[in-house]
């Protein structure tokens, strides 16, 4: 394949996937991993992509990042497939800490026979909490963000640090074989607190987020213990999660 093609297959990459690890390009592309280097650095200098840890994501970040009513209508059918499994491990009177994703939302209306307390960093997700007679909620202080409704700063993750849960839910920006990662750091704080602060952490990931990658790394695999997504990834993929010991659910 000659280098224009391959920098063309790049860009198709990452505008269908948002962004992608090196490792993935390499084997998408069948070459080396320090060929798919020197070409994201090409594409950078010509300010079409941008690498970051691992990988590279298109330049313009603001095409990838929606806003609240944005993220809520895409993919639907395939988010509430997930978060039904996602309820479903779920123990009657269980304490939760559940993030501000959209993914993590849909497991709220399967929710309505669990008794849960629910401990939440979205206002959007609280006002459908409080719709379910049998859960307690309780809404982490801290400051909010208009755009996308969620709460964050340092006030929030020390109050993060005062519960131990059950559960915590966690909403995948982009997830591959070093870790989970999302594109703002007040988020990637929130979210890595939450997922030190329970018992079990469950990552939802819809097909397009894995071998993805993103600017700020959440966690490793080996804190993470359950992923739920709708496509066996790939074979790379799979045993970094065997090594890490992450049960991977399909639906």
């Amino acid at each position: 394949m000659l280098i224009e093609e391959r920098l063309s297959r790049i860009q198709e990459i990452l505008e269908a996937k948002k962004s992608a690890s090196i490792d993935y390009l390499a084997v998408q592309l069948k070459v080396s991993k320090d060929t798919i280097r020197r070409d994201l650095i090409k594409l950078e200098k010509q300010e079409i992509v941008k690498r970051i840890h691992g990988g590279a994501m298109l330049a313009n970040r603001e095409a990838m990042i929606f806003n609240y009513q944005e993220r809520a209508g895409k993919d639907q059918v395939i988010k509430e497939r997930i978060a039904k499994k996602a309820a479903q491990l779920i123990k009657n009177n269980a304490a939760v800490l559940m993030d501000s994703s959209t993914s993590v939302e849909a497991i709220i209306p399967f929710l309505h026979d669990k008794g849960i307390l629910a401990i939440t960093n979205s206002l959007s997700h609280a006002s459908l909490l409080t719709q379910i007679p049998s859960s307690e909620v309780r809404i982490l202080p801290g400051k909010v963000h208009k755009q996308q409704l969620f709460i964050y700063g340092a006030e929030t993750v020390d109050k993060i640090r005062d519960y131990f849960v059950d559960y915590s839910f966690l909403g995948v920006f982009a997830i591959n074989a070093d870790g989970m990662f999302i594109h703002t750091e007040e988020e990637g704080l929130v979210k890595r607190q939450m997922l030190l602060q329970s018992k079990q952490t469950i990552a939802l990931a819809d097909h397009t987020k894995l071998d993805t990658t993103g600017l700020f790394k959440i966690s490793s695999l080996k804190e993470l213990d359950i992923l739920i997504t709708d496509q066996e990834p790939s074979s790379d993929f799979l045993t970094a999660l065997e090594q890490n010991h992450v049960e991977l659910i399909l639906v």
